[in-house]
């Protein structure tokens, strides 16, 4: 999933909060402002983080609000038709201009055009008709819940340029400090090399896995490679974040069976995303809790006691 930042004041935006955000997300990057009476926008498929520095160049100085995305591919091609923002109308056909950057693994959409990612058809067969017929709709209240309630976990921003204004939907699942607010945090933190801490500034270069006997990973001994060394407790932390990322991604498929105790180690987040995406796992899950015979419902309890102390 990507990560997508709105700053009230560009020009105090961290170069190493975008280091981060490139290394960790580099298969796009784009941005949103209003200037001139109009929205602005840029797109690029940076190769190296020489690309993203030299492009910001141009806007790092401008004392104004934006928008800014870095992609990280889960749905469509990694080309730049795919990197965000995304039109949602325009002047020429609609008299308004809204433009909108997403984040999260999956929008509610029908996956109809060949190669294009879930947030271009969601824009194409959600929004544009929606808002087309009445662009106040991204200020009513009740329509925000709803768009809330349908993509669950997910987050959109939108720039409107009647008025310059930001409308963040869910933004309460992202995280705000400092004048600025980011979708998440968890994709500048992958363990990709260059893990950033919004709190001090600064990135942790961490090492990479090294690789043995066939793909192996051992970890039973310090490893050296290139003078870096791979503790334990590293790996450790990776495998165990790859295999929640696993686990969840299992249960988001529909019709998914599982158990109560297959959520340990998830957060309230993720669990909303299993909600979501597998309401038919879910139900007949909460069905046998609640028609379970006493022996049974035990069972239940011992095993999530097991799982929980497992995950610490």
């Amino acid at each position: 999933m990507c990560l997508i930042i709105k700053s009230d004041n560009a020009s105090e935006l961290k170069q190493n909060l975008l280091t981060s955000a490139y290394h960790n997300n580099s298969d796009g990057f784009g941005g949103m402002f209003l200037a001139d009476g109009k929205i602005q926008t840029f797109k690029e498929l940076p190769k190296t983080e020489n690309d993203v520095v030299n492009l910001w160049d141009k806007f790092k100085d401008m004392k104004i609000p934006m928008g800014l995305h870095f992609r990280f591919t889960t749905n469509g091609g990694t080309n730049k038709s795919n990197c965000h923002p995304f039109e949602v109308l325009n002047m020429k056909q609609h008299n308004r201009s809204i433009w909108v950057m997403h984040n999260g693994p999956q929008l509610p959409t029908p996956m109809i055009d060949v190669d294009k990612s879930d947030t271009h058809q969601y824009v194409k067969w959600i929004l544009r008709p929606m808002l087309a017929q009445n662009p106040e709709l991204l200020y009513n209240s009740d329509w925000k819940d709803m768009i809330e309630e349908s993509i669950g976990s997910d987050k959109l921003l939108f720039l409107d340029g009647s008025n310059g204004k930001f409308t963040i939907i869910n933004e309460d699942h992202g995280e705000t400090m400092d004048n600025m607010w980011l979708s998440n945090t968890y994709s500048i933190q992958r363990g990709m090399g260059s893990d950033y801490d919004v709190k001090t500034d600064t990135i942790s270069n961490k090492p990479k896995g090294i690789t043995y006997y066939g793909g192996m990973n051992w970890h039973g001994y310090d490893a050296y490679e290139d003078d870096n060394i791979v503790q334990f407790d590293t790996w450790k932390s990776k495998q165990t974040a790859k295999a929640k990322q696993e686990k969840k991604v299992d249960l988001c498929d529909d019709n998914m069976p599982y158990n109560i105790s297959d959520l340990v180690g998830l957060s309230k987040g993720e669990i909303s995303e299993v909600v979501y995406h597998n309401p038919t796992g879910t139900a007949e899950m909460l069905g046998d809790l609640i028609t379970a015979d006493e022996g049974d419902m035990f069972d239940a309890i011992d095993t999530l006691i097991d799982r929980r102390t497992d995950n610490k």
